[in-house]
């Protein structure tokens, strides 16, 4: 089992194998889900790949996000360049990306990322059909749905064991996108679910708490689970050492390498706790209907629980019990009614503190170590200067009298040439050439880009050759090897679109709830629409199947690997009565219904389309294809002959959670909803931070959460810059009358909000 650390920068790698990582995750440039992060530059990527490969640890890359198509030819440029080096993998969430990558660059090992929103079975079999190595599962995946996943397949399986977790599936959330313009699927998220929101539920609504996995090492390992990972390459040095740490002690432990009582379990645990941590929770390892989930307090940093105050006066506290010793410089916070006050540690006398702050805190206020001096200093974290990697050189020389012979062989690009050059020979008096001085000349690399890697060494005959004379001839061999066995690749654009499906007047998703206002709507459209119906009831499609109309099955975005076999009967079911058309919202739709001749596929926004390297991979198993709700004009433009149909008007999910707030906040009836079925229940609640105070409302479907905005996605009023495309109309999650869809169908009704469309997708 692998542990797998963030590295937010050169130094975070040192920290990272120094304490125990097998592995680290990075970024080079901004293409990838931490925009924000330093991240690393291809210098400091071959240093680090040089420290990780002395030490026999991996390096994985991150492009793990979206990518426009402008953006598709910049990554190409970073992945040739370091293509020789052979990276250890790639994480991707862009599906074009990686088959881009497994077209061009195949040396390279494919990483799905949980931006992939890889949550079942059919999901991970459709990963590694596809040629990934390795799939990083959804963090909203119980013990048995992995034991369930990791028996159907022989994929590499990565699970996320410690750290933050996004309150929606992680690829599935438009809140940063919709309301700023900042994409969380392009590594830009501004963190809508860590904000204040009123209403019918007040505090940090959908503020998860931080996952910390310590206590189920050993059961992933039993498993078979390949990798756990540690979230945070926003995080600093200090929390990749101690965490590097702390988890190698539960993954010896769980290997029966060594013992760890409950006593030194604990004092690990704490250690973690104070370099940094949210409020902690087991993640959905237990359950995927969790009620512990949630802190709607504070959505910061609160360390190590200490104690609480029993007295306090300016400048002192007395704590009724210390549970981690102090130290003068120490950071803590102290919460009284809810509001952290940080302070420094002037002196410590027993439970009596010194504090920096004039506050006088009252009793009972609970008191968190954020920054122990103790354990910085136990953990110093070095600074290594280590040269960067170099690609690898193949290299058979022959030498005769008078004729030096050399084979070079590039293995990752698969290149092999030969050179012959004149050389200087003279009679052996005293110590002819030997196959070592040809291995010592040979291997002097010094400024060129490459190592050489001597396979073998033939010298016909005895005589000498001047130190000088190998010199020359290597760096004349060094530089034409620089030119010819180093080509740099050209990105092959797609030119030309796949032939168009026949057209259709429209697209319309419609949920039971406004099924029959849109029936009595539908009345007046032509006949060449098609409608997909959100529902799970067989009889009722049978009912529709009488109509006239076209019809289609709706794919929900999260089917769990325990509601798949229900799934896949109710589709041969409804296939059998004589639906022919299906709306895929994932992947494992691709997987699930190729067994099933003659289904026309159409694929959801929510099957990203922002490049054409996306689209034409998607045109290989769908009719048609969907504009993302995200994207922007002058990107649509670019993919406009491989796409087929743009979204006009949605209420789009926001947030779309495992985590049912009802059930946190509330209570809830325990009965478990079937597929698409909602819940009575809905709040209305506001956003409290920034200019604007945005209403929302939250509606829960299949006992999970789904927020939605009060203004919908609405490009009526740019209607007619999507002429080239079939307008699609979605009537789910709010009641319509048949009016209102009259309205927005004519594009009379332009309210709403028209996402990034004009104000471009950052």
């Amino acid at each position: 089992m692998e542990l797998l650390l963030p590295a937010g920068s050169l130094n975070h790698t040192f920290a990272a194998f120094d304490y125990g990582a097998d592995a680290c995750y990075l970024g080079i440039g901004s293409l990838n889900a931490r925009a924000g992060a330093v991240n690393f530059s291809s210098e400091d990527y071959r240093k680090a790949l040089a420290f990780s490969r002395e030490r026999g640890k991996k390096l994985y890359l991150t492009f793990n996000t979206l990518l426009k198509e402008k953006e598709i030819d910049q990554v190409f440029k970073i992945i040739d360049d370091i293509y020789d080096l052979l990276p250890d993998g790639i994480i991707v969430q862009d599906i074009g990306l990686a088959s881009l990558i497994k077209r061009e660059f195949p040396g390279i090992p494919l990483i799905a990322s949980t931006q992939m929103g890889f949550h079942n079975v059919s999901g991970v079999k459709f990963a590694e059909d596809f040629g990934f190595k390795r799939v990083i599962l959804s963090r909203e995946l119980t013990l048995k749905e992995l034991e369930s996943i990791r028996k159907s397949s022989s994929i590499q399986l990565e699970v996320f064991i410690h750290g933050a977790i996004c309150f929606s599936f992680s690829g599935y959330c438009f809140a940063s996108s919709f309301l700023g313009g900042n994409s969380g699927n392009r590594g830009k998220c501004s963190q809508v679910c860590r904000m204040f929101f009123k209403g019918d539920v007040n505090g940090f609504a959908f503020n998860l708490k931080d996952l910390a996995g310590f206590d189920f090492v050993k059961e992933l390992y039993e498993i078979g689970i390949d990798s756990l990972k540690i979230e945070g390459r926003l995080k600093d040095e200090l929390y990749v050492a101690v965490n590097a740490f702390v988890y190698r002690q539960f993954i010896d432990a769980a290997k029966g390498k060594i013992f760890l009582d409950k006593k030194e379990r604990e004092r690990l645990k704490k250690l973690s706790a104070i370099v940094f941590s949210r409020k902690r929770w087991n993640g959905y390892f237990v359950t995927d209907h969790p009620d512990d989930s949630i802190d709607p307090d504070f959505p910061g940093n609160y360390g190590l629980f200490i104690g609480k105050i029993k007295s306090a006066k300016k400048k002192q506290i007395v704590l009724d019990n210390c549970s981690f010793p102090l130290s003068r410089h120490d950071g803590i916070l102290i919460f009284e009614n809810k509001e952290p006050v940080p302070a420094k540690v002037l002196n410590v006398k027993g439970n009596t503190i010194s504090i920096s702050s004039d506050r006088i805190f009252k009793k009972g206020s609970k008191v968190y170590l954020v920054h122990s001096v103790k354990v910085q200093n136990s953990f110093p974290v070095k600074t290594y200067n280590p040269k960067p990697f170099k690609p690898q050189i193949l290299f058979s020389v022959r030498l005769g009298e008078n004729l030096i012979e050399v084979k070079a062989e590039n293995p990752v690009r698969n290149i092999e040439k030969s050179y012959s050059f004149p050389v200087k020979t003279e009679p052996a008096q005293k110590a002819p050439v030997r196959n070592s001085d040809i291995v010592k000349e040979f291997k002097k690399s010094g400024d060129f880009l490459f190592e050489a890697i001597i396979d073998s060494v033939k010298i016909e005959g005895e005589f000498f050759v001047r130190r000088s004379e190998l010199s020359k001839i290597r760096k004349e061999l060094f530089s034409l090897i620089e030119k010819e066995l180093f080509p740099k690749k050209h990105y092959r654009i797609f030119e030309k679109g796949f032939e168009k499906q026949k057209r259709l007047s429209a697209v319309f998703v419609v949920d039971e709830i406004n099924l029959p206002a849109f029936l009595k709507f539908s009345k007046r459209l032509e006949k060449d629409f098609i409608v997909f119906v959100k529902t799970f009831n067989l009889d009722l499609l049978k009912e529709l199947i009488k109509t006239d109309m076209s019809l289609g099955l709706v794919m929900p975005l999260i089917l769990k690997t325990y509601e798949e076999e229900n799934f896949r009967n109710f589709v041969h079911q409804a296939f059998k009565a004589g639906i022919k058309n299906v709306l895929v919202p994932h992947y494992y739709g691709i997987e699930m219904l190729k067994e099933f001749k003659g289904l026309k596929l159409f694929a959801d926004y929510t099957l990203y389309t922002l490049n054409r390297e996306s689209a034409v991979f998607l045109k290989n198993h769908f009719s048609y294809l969907t504009i993302s709700v995200e994207d922007d004009m002058q990107n649509i433009e670019s993919i406009s002959d491989l796409c087929d149909i743009v979204t006009i008007y949605q209420d789009t999910p926001l947030f779309q959670s495992q985590t049912c707030i009802k059930k946190v906040f509330f209570s809830c009836p325990g009965k478990e909803m079937e597929i698409f079925e909602r819940c009575p229940s809905d709040y209305r609640i506001k956003k409290i931070a920034g200019k604007v105070k945005d209403s929302f409302k939250v509606k829960f479907e299949n006992c999970r959460t789904i927020l939605l905005w009060d203004r919908p996605l609405n490009l009526n009023r740019l209607k007619e810059n999507f002429s080239s495309f079939i307008p699609r109309f979605d009537f789910v999650y709010k009641t319509y009358t048949e009016e209102e869809m009259e309205k927005i169908f004519s594009g009379i009704n332009q309210a709403g909000h028209i996402a990034n469309t004009l104000r471009g997708l950052s």
